[in-house]
């Protein structure tokens, strides 16, 4: 593992998974089905941290237990070790909390609570919070520690990108303390594609079982993959809601009519307040309009696509830079660039339907892949792995 090495951040956009590789990344190094051998702690950033010291108290909280009526603290880590000392529970009460840890992950506590070459990983939640006072919570307990010769601590953080961009910012220093950064990307199209189809088919095979009448439409698969694209949290959404609503209101088959709620439901509901923040705070800073400029010149059909000659004929470098940078674009390949989140775009058609007729009718457009506005058009070509094909070409059923 890298953390070996040096400290790890782990960055994605929202649902990519970084939370359970950081989960699971704990228990491999705590031994849990490995060789390996270490203790670690999990803090979680909050919007609220403004300051070094009040993120090294996020740390402090899942690392000490602290009795001051007693004037000791002990290791949560490590229930053998309790320590008396009046000045450390005084400047916890103080708010002098970077002190306290720079002073508790020092040579001689290190040495009652680790063995040799055992490491001590300080994992940090959802860093992307709060980046600037955890990169100087970084940067303070690793120079310090560095000079005292340890090398038994490391971070190991995740968060929604660019928090690290956003660290590096706040002190370009803090990257000689990061050995590597992760970024994780949506599945491939064949690994999503192989995955949707092993659910579905050992959904199937378990109604069988149990003598429930269930079909699957096989043309809401390919669907499912493009509203995705690639997204394992999108696909989870929408395969789980597909089951969901063909419980509540069966009729044998998982189709595009389950499909269209589940959509409706990520869209309003399970999604709603990320992408309402996101649209309000592009809103604020006269970005939104850019943003549906790029998505009228985009190629028809879902994934999103949009041509970076067009693109940049229309919003300025920088500006495609920050959309990037904010995790709204994601460069495709060196002619496109994509969406992060496909559910953006889709929402933001939703939120054109000027009435609840208009909006079931677009839906009912989307699901059926007849959706048509300007350059916008929604096809789904089960004969060439999604590509998108001319709107002038004939429609047969229900592709």
């Amino acid at each position: 593992m890298a953390i070996q090495l040096g400290s790890v951040a782990i960055q994605g956009p929202v649902g990519i998974g970084k939370s359970s590789l950081l989960a699971r990344s704990r228990l491999e190094l705590e031994g849990f089905g490995s060789e390996q051998s270490a203790f670690s702690v999990i803090a979680v950033g909050d919007r609220d941290i403004k300051t070094v010291d009040e993120a090294a108290r996020l740390v402090l909280e899942s690392l000490i237990s602290i009795d001051e009526t007693q004037k000791k603290i002990s290791f949560k880590i490590s229930s053998l070790f309790e320590w008396g000392s009046t000045e450390i529970v005084r400047n916890f009460t103080e708010g002098r909390h970077l002190s306290i840890l720079k002073r508790l992950l020092e040579r001689e506590t290190l040495k009652s609570i680790l063995k040799d070459q055992q490491l001590l990983i300080i994992a940090i939640d959802e860093a992307d919070k709060c980046p600037a006072p955890i990169a100087r919570l970084i940067r303070s307990v690793a120079t310090h520690t560095q000079q005292l010769g340890i090398k038994s601590i490391r971070f190991l953080l995740a968060g929604v990108n660019p928090y690290v961009k956003e660290m590096q910012d706040e002190d370009p220093g803090v990257s000689r303390f990061i050995y590597r950064s992760v970024t994780l990307n949506p599945m491939q199209p064949e690994e999503a594609d192989f995955l949707l189809h092993t659910k579905l088919s050992l959904l199937a095979e378990d109604a069988h079982r149990k003598h429930i009448k269930l079909s699957i439409d096989p043309t809401i698969i390919p669907k499912i993959l493009a509203l995705s694209g690639g997204h394992p949290h999108l696909i989870q959404l929408l395969g789980s809601y597909l089951v969901h609503h063909e419980s509540d209101d069966p009729d044998g088959v998982i189709d595009a009519k389950d499909l269209m709620n589940s959509m409706r439901r990520i869209a309003y509901e399970d999604r709603a307040q990320a992408y309402e923040s996101m649209l309000h705070r592009l809103q604020l800073e006269d970005r939104l309009e850019e943003l549906y400029s790029l998505l009228t010149i985009a190629r028809r059909g879902f994934p999103t696509r949009i041509p970076r000659d067009g693109a940049a004929r229309i919003v300025s470098k920088d500006l495609l830079h920050w959309f990037v940078d904010q995790n709204i674009l994601t460069i495709a390949d060196e002619d496109e660039y994509g969406l992060v989140d496909e559910f953006l775009r889709v929402r933001i058609l939703l939120d054109e339907a000027e009435s609840d007729l208009e909006l079931s009718a677009l839906e009912m457009r989307l699901v059926k892949g007849t959706y048509s506005e300007d350059q916008n058009v929604l096809y789904w070509n089960f004969d060439d792995d999604l590509t998108f094909a001319d709107a002038s070409e004939d429609v047969e059923g229900d592709s």
